[in-house]
């Protein structure tokens, strides 16, 4: 074969080679589905499925009411001064309740930490004390002691930094006008709870109750008023009036309604000085004017255990003499006194025989007793406080959601206060006593042989006023004795 041909013949192939390629795919018209590369691997729905749309990954926002996130400590702090001993009283019933909440898992599982800072009772001490509790304790709950001026500067600088750092705030003896700021601006001031009625209702419908003593159970029919000049007496000496979002609160001053209700004849008042340390010319002048009771309305500050040394020695040791507040209300009076306070009348909630108001009131007792200290109502005020505060807190679910639990605690039906019956301790009334107590009967006893109470309220009040059965059975006026009967009796 020539070259000429086989070169031909060469080409001849590749040509139809190259034509062959070119028109292959119609050659081929074989696949009907889709190629490997595109088919299910990218369209199948488990690719983009469940993962991304679970319920479970947003569970937890439809739960608000699950135990909080948080497991830091919950701060309480307490802003006394231990150098005054009913204040030092306050901080270790408030400490004994921190330790009783722990020993029984805490609050929602988080422990409570316990602080105590000294106010010396000065303003500027207290408001650097508050801040330092606020913002470098982060204390969600401060308790602060019964001095107006104190507490008023408390609450507005609470005011400042509540925002940024919510807080609930309670202090006990403090000015009406600490509520009255709550109820004009709520907004600014809910962090505050005041655990006493306010001043028209402590001045009054507290007091009263021992003028209902001094006529029906002692047959009194003239009586002396020593009254402690200080802010929180001003409706006892002078009356007063408040105006207030729910409306009107006022009170006559003592002098007026004691005759106007009680049919008692006044035959003295003295508007005794803070600190004052001789009453015995006031003494030699009530029995000079023959009152038949004496009744001395007086904080911490006034000196009960003076005033009733120099009662037992003048001419006035055969008049009944009953006191509002003070060492006064401690069963330590007796020794105070060495034994001088026999036949006086107080409120006693320092006696472990004292009536059960709820389970907790003898425990505390006990357990205060035991440090060896004594308990004035106060005392049992700030203790049922954080008990309070715990019980709302685990209502709403979370210890930092502070303004859900200011709501709780307003609406919260409080039953183990450890001294007030559950309707007076109702801290959401829609009336002048919002954020604070209603007042009422007390339990008011004479001290009597080796300083031991007797109950003398009528049960009949007591039962008007919804105190438990325990209470209502306990009260025996029959056992009240003159204090001369009772010296004689006594051996003193």
């Amino acid at each position: 074969m020539d070259s000429k041909k086989v070169v031909l013949g060469l080409g001849l192939v590749l040509v139809i080679a190259f034509l062959g390629c070119a028109e292959q795919p119609p050659a081929t018209p074989t696949p009907t589905t889709p190629p490997p590369a595109t088919t299910p691997a990218v369209t199948t729905p488990p690719v983009t499925t469940p993962a991304a749309t679970t319920p479970v990954i947003t569970t937890t926002v439809t739960t608000p009411t699950a135990p909080p996130v948080s497991a830091e400590p919950i701060g309480v702090c307490a802003l006394f001064d231990p150098r005054v001993p009913a204040f030092k009283a306050d901080a270790e019933a408030i400490k004994t309740a921190v330790e009783e909440i722990n020993a029984k898992g805490g609050i929602l599982g988080r422990k409570l930490v316990f602080y105590w800072d000294d106010t010396q009772r000065k303003v500027d001490i207290a408001i650097t004390a508050y801040r330092s509790a606020v913002i470098e304790k982060k204390c969600k709950i401060v308790f602060v002691e019964g001095v107006s001026e104190e507490v008023y500067a408390i609450i507005d600088e609470g005011a400042k930094i509540f925002p940024s750092h919510p807080h609930i705030v309670f202090s006990s003896q403090a000015g009406m006008d600490t509520t009255l700021k709550v109820m004009k601006d709520y907004d600014k001031y809910k962090f505050y709870f005041r655990n006493l009625p306010p001043d028209p209702d402590l001045n009054y419908n507290v007091a009263k109750w021992f003028f209902d003593i001094a006529k029906n159970v002692i047959g009194a029919k003239k009586v002396a008023l020593i009254l402690e000049d200080a802010a929180w007496t001003k409706c006892a000496r002078e009356g007063c009036k408040f105006d207030t979002p729910y409306g009107v609160i006022e009170s006559k001053p003592m002098r007026q309604w004691v005759q106007d209700e009680f049919g008692l004849q006044v035959v003295y008042v003295s508007h005794a000085a803070v600190g004052e340390k001789n009453f015995l010319p006031m003494l030699e002048q009530i029995a000079a004017n023959k009152a038949d009771f004496i009744f001395v309305l007086s904080s911490w500050y006034t000196d009960t255990v003076t005033i009733t040394k120099q009662w037992a020695s003048s001419s006035a040791k055969n008049i009944p003499i009953a006191f509002f507040g003070g060492t006064a209300q401690w069963l330590a009076q007796w020794k105070l006194t060495g034994g001088a306070s026999l036949g006086t009348i107080a409120m006693s909630y320092d006696y472990e025989g004292m009536p059960e108001i709820s389970p907790t009131t003898i425990p505390i007792v006990k357990a205060l007793h035991a440090k060896g200290l004594s308990l004035d109502t106060s005392a049992h005020y700030y203790y049922s406080e954080l008990y309070r505060v715990k019980e709302a807190m685990e209502k709403v679910g979370n210890p930092d959601d502070v303004n859900a639990v200011i709501k709780a605690i307003e609406e919260l039906e409080f039953t183990n206060h450890t001294s007030i019956p559950v309707k007076w301790n109702y801290l959401g009334y829609k009336n002048p006593n919002f954020h604070s107590y209603t007042g009422g009967p007390t339990l008011n006893a004479q001290i009597q042989c080796n300083g031991t109470p007797a109950y003398i309220m009528r049960p009949e009040v007591m039962a008007e006023y919804a105190w438990p059965e325990s209470v209502v059975k306990a009260m025996n006026p029959a056992a009240y004795k003159p204090p001369a009967e009772l010296r004689k009796i006594c051996g003193s």
